[in-house]
């Protein structure tokens, strides 16, 4: 939990992702990674919400011309 309380929202608006954005964008990526646990697709010992906020602040989670994820 330590590394979250380090987590810069100003990064992510330096990328043009505002904060509701990065929200809304961390909340799909945990269900998206929920659904996978759950269908046995990946293994994880972190909560799906954690790995999705490490993801988004790592940069792996993008969105296309609609807003939506890709994956």
């Amino acid at each position: 939990m330590a590394d979250l309380l380090e987590l810069d929202l100003e990064e992510l608006e330096k990328r043009g992702i505002n904060r509701y954005k990065a929200v809304l964008m961390a909340s799909q990526e945990a269900r998206f990674i929920n659904d996978q646990i759950r269908l046995d697709m990946i293994e994880s010992k972190e909560k799906p919400t954690t790995l999705a906020l490490k993801r988004l602040f790592e940069g792996h989670v993008v969105t296309n011309e609609e807003g939506e994820i890709e994956h």
